[in-house]
């Protein structure tokens, strides 16, 4: 079964099997793995929300005057 409610998931892929897979692959031919990459911060939605409500109505009254 390919079809999955109309996705097909064919196109799909597994970021992180594809990962361990490469990490797994590097250990086993006796390299050293690279260090993980530092996590980003998460964004602050509702920060991120709100300084564009205020950047909105900012626009709008500059458009206005």
């Amino acid at each position: 079964m390919t079809e999955m409610a109309g996705v097909d998931i064919t196109e799909l892929h597994d970021d992180y099997a594809q990962a361990l897979n490469l990490l797994v692959d590097t250990l086993a031919a006796g390299r050293t793995a690279a260090p993980p990459l530092e996590p980003q911060p998460p964004v602050d939605l509702m920060a991120a929300l709100e300084a564009s409500v205020r950047d909105a109505r900012r626009a709008h009254a500059e458009h206005r005057s």
